[in-house]
């Protein structure tokens, strides 16, 4: 019996020592389980990514116009209204022509005269002259070789003892005349043909040059009494009516092309560097629809607004539907940098150390596994990896402030 007992003693310490042992190792497994931290995560992919900078601006017609007259007289017409659309080249108003006409009329009178002064001069009178002159000349050249000939001839026979002193004296006379007439034939020749007649004909080109001046003045005159459009538009304002007098240089009309469009915006210095001429922007007007119009930075302002602190820019727009007025308000994204092809992960699941430098939790198996990252650009979605993970590796999203060095286990949930 007390050996029964004994076994039975036995049998129950095995079975106790079993069941412990099998708790334990429960209660162990159920700990790991409850200390892996639920996460979910994103596979970083390549794709193109975009900072743009977001603003409010007003629209102004990217091209305008203030017309007045050249010159001045009384309106006889008026041909357009505010709110009127006008092409390039269309008339706006036009201004009694009687008296610009007159004076047209004298100026032709006085160019046919400088005309018919300078053919005279170039083709009659003067040309006469130097063909006057011109024979003189030759007649005194023929005269001078004949009385050099002669004088040649009869020295030689003075030399031979053939002729008489005098009658050699009468060929050196000769020759001595003819040797002055043709110099004075010369003279007379360069002096009228090429100082006096060029003068005159100078003269007589100078009066028709400025007649012609004149006249041409007269016709634009005539010409300017017909004011036009110098640009496709609306008239915007009109200042002229039938019967009143214009004065030159006074504004009448003014047109705005709302054919494109300009958006006028005021930007930081924290976004100016970034901003280049040709930078796409994305632009909503309201007020109009919610439809997205595409534009691009017309130009940006180097200076600061001494006044606001900002940067000046315009971002030009096309408005095929003549749908945007001036003054109303547009909401602007521009882009301030591009990449393709980049590393793309949610923004969500990017830490910031101590020094300011990202890292991240990449999933691997149960494991979290922190890597430090080189960021490139970040908007508020999404963050582009210059280095640090590649395309498909997964990323912590949501529970990674949870984790740790220590605390890396993991379960991923959807």
């Amino acid at each position: 019996m007390k050996k029964f007992l004994i076994i039975l003693t036995s049998f129950i310490m095995v079975i106790s020592f079993t069941g412990c042992t099998k708790k334990s190792d429960k209660t162990q497994s159920d700990k790991a389980v409850s200390t892996a931290t639920n996460v979910t995560v994103a596979v970083a992919a390549e794709d193109s990514i975009s900072d743009v900078a977001s603003y409010t601006g007003e629209i102004k017609a990217s091209e305008s116009a203030a017309i007045s007259a050249k010159v001045s007289g009384n309106a006889k017409a008026v041909y357009v209204e505010v709110g009127d659309y006008v092409n390039a080249g269309d008339i706006l108003v036009k201004i009694d022509d009687t008296d610009y006409r007159i004076q047209y009329n004298q100026a032709q009178a006085m160019y046919n005269q400088a005309l018919a002064q300078y053919n005279s001069v170039s083709n009659g009178t003067a040309q006469q002259t130097e063909l006057q002159l011109e024979a003189s000349l030759n007649a005194a050249k023929i005269e001078y070789n004949n009385a050099l000939t002669n004088y040649n001839n009869q020295k030689i026979l003075y030399e031979s003892g053939a002729i008489s002193k005098v009658a050699f004296d009468q060929a050196v006379t000769r020759l001595e005349n003819a040797e002055l007439n043709l110099k004075t034939a010369q003279s007379n020749y360069d002096l009228t043909v090429n100082v006096v007649l060029d003068e005159s004909k100078a003269t007589a080109k100078a009066a028709l040059d400025s007649a012609a001046v004149q006249l041409e003045a007269a016709q634009n005159a005539i010409n300017n009494t017909t004011v036009r459009a110098p640009i496709s538009g609306y008239i915007a304002t009109r200042y002229a009516n039938a019967g009143q007098m214009i004065a030159p240089g006074v504004e009448i009309f003014s047109i705005k092309s709302t054919s494109s469009v300009d958006v006028h915006l005021n930007v930081t210095e924290s976004d100016i560097p970034y901003i280049k001429v040709g930078a796409k922007a994305s632009v909503r007007v309201n007020a109009v629809s919610e439809q997205i119009i595409e534009g691009s930075v017309k130009n940006a302002s180097a200076v600061k607004n001494a006044q606001t602190g900002m940067y000046a820019v315009t971002v030009q727009i096309e408005d095929s539907q003549d749908s945007l007025n001036d003054g109303m308000f547009a909401d602007v994204e521009i882009s301030l940098n591009e990449s393709e092809n980049a590393i793309i992960i949610p923004a969500q699941a990017l830490l910031e150390n101590e020094d300011g430098t990202k890292y991240v939790y990449v999933a691997d198996g149960d494991t979290a596994k922190r890597v430090d990252v080189v960021t490139g650009i970040v908007t508020d979605e999404k963050a582009e990896i210059i280095s640090g993970i590649n395309a498909g590796d997964k990323v912590v999203v949501e529970g990674k402030e949870y984790l740790s060095e220590t605390n890396n286990t993991i379960k991923i949930v959807e």
